[in-house]
């Protein structure tokens, strides 16, 4: 029986990386597609486990891109990007919580976490938070998984995860915690019906 709904945040919760493409290839002159791929990989990887500060971050992609544009400049558009909510997700975990632990589980910046923690209180419904950046680890690595599931003492068969992207899921069936790639509010709720957990 489930007891524990582990929530992923970015594009599940509230906008993360996912849109600052459209105003930084206007201000750059470029494709989304270039700037998507030049936020990615390798060094967002070593960014959300803690390895390098967001400034570094920043410094290494527009030195490798020769983009003429500040850090400070981007950091102005990615926070703006961060208060942008997925629709109706407050309601729905706020019913979740009456009746399940709720913890997130997060690929994250400890930067992006302060600021995105002082603009939304949808993170006030987890008791249980745990980011990437603190445990240097991220979700592609099934470790993470495990520290998580030791924290809360819970079985895997005990929860349930919901994250945006199908690798990180997979990781997670694979560990036997059962989980939901997330593309909706609506087809995350007629999925919850359908398993019985709503």
């Amino acid at each position: 029986m489930i007891q524990t709904i582990l929530f992923d945040l970015s594009e599940v919760l509230i906008a993360g990386l996912f849109g600052i493409e459209k105003p930084l290839a206007r201000q750059l002159g470029i494709s989304e597609h270039q700037v998507i791929e030049a936020f990615g990989g390798a060094r967002l990887h070593d960014l959300c486990r803690g390895e390098i500060s967001e400034d570094r971050y920043l410094e290494q992609i527009i030195a490798e891109r020769d983009w003429k544009i500040s850090p400070d400049a981007i950091k102005r558009i990615i926070r703006a990007n961060f208060h942008r909510p997925v629709r109706d997700m407050d309601a729905l975990v706020a019913r979740l919580a009456t009746r399940y632990e709720l913890v997130l589980l997060s690929d994250h910046a400890a930067e992006w976490i302060a600021y995105i923690r002082s603009i939304h209180s949808v993170l006030d419904y987890f008791p249980r938070q745990f980011f990437s950046y603190e445990l240097t680890q991220t979700k592609r690595e099934p470790a993470m998984f495990q520290i998580v599931l030791d924290a809360i003492q819970r079985n895997p068969s005990q929860c349930l995860f919901i994250d945006d992207t199908e690798a990180n899921v997979a990781t997670a069936r694979a560990l036997g915690i059962d989980g939901i790639v997330f593309t909706s509010v609506e087809q995350l709720r007629k999925t919850l019906i359908a398993q019985g957990v709503w």
